[in-house]
Formats: structure tokens, sequence, C-alpha cells
């Protein structure tokens, strides 16, 4: 599922072409792609793109006069930008479920085949609080973090892919942290409150590179442009079961931690 690195990709693609562009219209489909207490989209005709960016895995359109549209891609999600609103691609009218006519003649649109994603529109600027989610890896602070590891029993994978912990790590890019940091996936949080510092400063590391080869893709995940991103090319644990560690050179382990399948060395991760 897109994580930090796409959802910014996708942003810093989407944020020249769309700023200061105004919504014509606007349709979304079904009415369970909205998260609850979420405005219409309908409403957003006639308000104009003042900014674009991200909270967590979120996409966020700021418009004036002020409104906010959430949008976040689940597992499967696509934010496409096509130049003209032409004919669609044969076979795409399946999964597109939203479409944004704008006033240059372009259109934004929202693919999701699984449907695991959601649009929030509100008039609520703040949206980590409007959303319940926990402070971007790149704002948090180490003290912050070891408060919220201090004393925990469950293992750190599954407090590192928390959305109201830290927002925007998810399965990929926890497991790629924590091999930056060596650190055993099933450790304690409690027992890694004390690296705080050097997990965040490995988090960081990890989601700047992935950023700068724009994103991984696995399966779905496109740039609006529908380009791949090429950090999966660089991954050194994550879907690498069984291939030689690149630091150690024992074999990669999968195992399922809190129901998420989970990659590491069992070597050099301790």
């Amino acid at each position: 599922m897109p994580e930090l690195p796409e959802v910014e990709t996708i942003v810093r693609c989407l944020r020249r072409p769309l700023r200061g562009r105004t919504i014509l219209r606007s349709s979304l489909r079904p009415a369970a792609l909205y998260r609850g207490g979420s405005l219409r989209v309908r409403s957003l005709a006639g308000r104009t793109i003042c900014e674009v960016e991200r909270a967590g895995k979120n996409a966020v359109f700021r418009f004036e006069p002020p409104a906010v549209m959430v949008v976040n891609l689940g597992m499967t999600g696509q934010l496409l930008l096509h130049p003209s609103c032409g004919c669609l691609p044969e076979g795409s009218g399946r999964h597109l479920h939203g479409r944004f006519f704008l006033d240059d003649g372009s259109e934004l649109r929202y693919y999701d085949i699984r449907r695991f994603g959601f649009i929030f529109v509100t008039r609520e600027s703040d949206v980590f609080a409007a959303l319940g989610i926990g402070p971007d890896p790149f704002a948090a602070d180490s003290c912050y973090l070891a408060e919220k590891l201090g004393g925990r029993a469950a293992a750190i994978k599954t407090l590192l892919i928390d959305q109201g912990i830290l927002s925007g790590i998810g399965n990929i890019y926890a497991d790629e942290t924590l091999f930056d940091a060596r650190v055993d996936p099933r450790t304690s949080a409690g027992r890694v409150a004390p690296r705080a510092h050097f997990l965040l400063f490995s988090a960081r590391k990890i989601l700047t590179s992935a950023i700068a080869h724009k994103g991984s893709t696995i399966r779905d995940y496109r740039r609006p442009d529908g380009s791949r991103g090429g950090f999966q090319d660089l991954h050194a644990v994550y879907a690498r079961e069984g291939e030689p560690c690149v630091r150690c050179g024992g074999p990669i382990r999968k195992i399922v931690l809190g129901g998420r399948g989970t990659h590491f060395c069992p070597v050099c991760q301790i």
C-alpha cells in the first residue's frame, strides 16, 4: 500500500499542475468511499486548490474558500492526472471512482481496485487531529518516540506501523527501518525505547532515500503520470525472503507479526 514516500511523491508531482486550479465539478462513487463525517466532493465545485501537501499516508488538498480534501489510497488506490477530459482508457472505468474536472481542461482521477482507501472532505484545518494520527517521522523528536515506546511489551514492528504513534510508516518501511537500525522486529518496544534516537534516524534515512527514488512499486502504486517508483530495487529485506542479507550474507527470513508479513535478517538484527 502507498506509504509516506509514495504519497510524498504523488503530492510533489501534483503540487505544481494543481495549485491555482479551480474545480468545476466532481464526483465520487460508491458512497462507502467517504470517511465518516465527510462532506460530499460536489461541495468543492468553484473552489480553487491553494496547496497540495501530505499528512502521514494521506494526500491533502487545501482550497479557497476554505475546505480540505484528504485522500487516503488504502492498499491499491491511485491518483492520476490526465491533461484533458478525453475518453477513458479501455478497461479503466470499473475501478475509477473519483473524478475532479479542472478549469484548464485537465482531470484528476481516483482509482482503487480493492476500495480500502477513503476520501474525507472537511473544513477542519488540522488534518492530523481530524484523522487522529500521530506526528510525521520528520517532525517527531526522539523524546516523543521514546515516551510512546517506553514500558510497552508489544513488538517494535507493530508499534512502528501504528499510525497513532507515527504517521506514514507502513509494512515496507518498517522492515527497512528496523534492518537499518539493526533491531529485531520481535523486540519489545520498551527495550527499544532507549534507542529511539537511532530508530528515528534510520526511519528518516530510509524514507528520504525512498522519496528520492520516487517510492516503491510492488504491485499497484503509480505516480500521477502512471510511471513506477524505483526504490523496490534497493530493498534490503522487504520481499526478499530466502535471499542473502546485503550486510552479512545470511538468509532473509519472513515471519508474521500482528498479522503482517515481516522480513528481517536474524543474524545481524538483534
